[in-house]
């Protein structure tokens, strides 16, 4: 089940990494500045929230029939871009593809962590995690072969057509979750378009939203001006795709810390991790000149997929089977916005070159408003929510219904 998801997975990061780390290459072919990129980049990702209702039919419908509609509406978005003009045409056709994008991903781990026991919920978050995040490499991979070929940017989306072959090994391969299915034979499949949420639930996903959208406003500007700083300010090319790729061990180290040490440790603890882990390599990356770039990176790419890891799990673990796809939207969401202030922001404030300073003074803010945030939100691990009970009850050694 995990690895024709994990494709999927693959496609997603892929799609990301083409506004961060290809960001130089595309801005450059569309005849764009980086600022102004950024702006159109922070308007698309917005487009995301457009995913609430397409995830709401999740809760509806089943995770199943939802997955395979966004993953086609995804891979055709995808394609097109490759046709796009002008940075508005660019616009665009990425709007509804982020949309499909977002819905993918979300649905991709909701499957997961309902299939899977939840005192190993992380584990395998973390090896689906793991294997999708081979996409942000692979985009890297693709730079220095990209500039010298006649297509140019285009290319990049030309390859995403892939997915449209995983399809079929989906149909075949993946059924509906048991968990929803026991949702429906018990009738607690709500079909209105507003779901009711009991009002215990509200100020625990408040507060997961509220953290996981201010990872999403640093990690995205994060990642796009570390781009930048090598591409146009270093002049890497090669020299970056190298120290991207070479991150793979680090990234590999964050998502085990994620997930299995957040099954053994608890998701607090290891959001603290994460978090510190990301601020320690943007501190070093953006400050400590070339030769601080890669180890910068190296912190940067563990702590990010640590925290990866982690939100995959910690997200299906707040609230009952019956909303938890529209949560899980709500809070992706968040991410989404978050990222998008991020850049705005960012743009805004440094609109011709790389300024450490003060990306150092947004992300410092943002951090300790982050570390707070881990003081307030519930810890999940060890738990499983089933509708029916008043309290979250302890996990059985057998695979929980949710």
């Amino acid at each position: 089940m995990i690895l024709p998801l994990s494709f999927t997975g693959f496609f997603e990061n892929y799609d990301y990494a083409l506004i961060s780390i290809a960001a130089p290459v595309i801005y450059g072919g569309l005849g764009v500045t980086a600022a102004r990129f950024a702006g159109a980049v922070a308007i698309i990702r917005l487009a995301s929230l457009l995913a609430v209702p397409v995830l709401r039919l999740a809760d509806r419908w089943g995770r199943r029939r939802m997955l395979l509609i966004s993953l086609v509406v995804f891979t055709v978005s995808v394609g097109l871009t490759a046709t796009a003009w002008s940075l508005v045409a660019f616009m665009a056709f990425q709007i509804p593809a982020r949309i499909f994008l977002t819905t993918e991903g979300a649905l991709a781990s909701l499957v997961v962590a309902e299939e899977v026991r939840a005192d190993r919920r992380g584990r395998a978050m973390s090896l689906l995690g793991f294997i999708s995040q081979i996409g942000f490499g692979f985009a890297a991979l693709l730079i220095p072969l990209v500039r010298h070929t006649a297509l140019g940017w285009r290319l990049y989306y030309l390859l995403a057509l892939a997915p449209l072959f995983v399809v079929g090994v989906l149909r075949r391969n993946i059924p509906e979750t048991t968990a929803f299915d026991i949702a429906a034979a018990e009738d607690r499949v709500q079909e209105g378009w507003i779901p009711h949420i009991e009002r215990r639930w509200w100020g625990r996903v408040l507060a997961a939203a509220a953290f996981f959208g201010l990872g999403g406003a640093v990690g995205t500007p994060a990642f796009f001006y570390a781009a930048a700083l090598a591409q146009d300010t270093y002049g890497w090319t090669s020299l970056y795709t190298v120290i991207v790729i070479t991150s793979g061990l680090a990234t590999f180290i964050g998502f085990q810390v994620g997930g299995r040490g957040s099954d053994r440790l608890g998701r607090r603890p290891v959001m603290r991790i994460g978090g510190l882990l990301g601020f320690a390599g943007v501190m070093v990356m953006f400050t400590g000149g070339r030769w601080a770039y890669a180890p910068g990176w190296y912190l940067m790419a563990a702590g990010q997929a640590c925290m990866t890891a982690l939100a995959l799990a910690y997200i299906a673990e707040l609230v009952p089977t019956e909303i938890r796809a529209t949560v899980t939207s709500f809070i992706v969401s968040c991410i989404v916005v978050g990222g998008s202030v991020g850049l705005a922001v960012s743009a805004a404030l440094i609109p011709d070159h790389v300024d450490a300073t003060t990306l150092m003074r947004l992300f410092a803010i943002a951090g300790v408003a982050g570390l707070v945030l881990t003081w307030v939100l519930p810890e999940t691990v060890g738990r499983d929510v089933i509708a029916g009970y008043g309290d979250d009850p302890p996990i059985s050694p057998t695979p929980a219904a949710g």
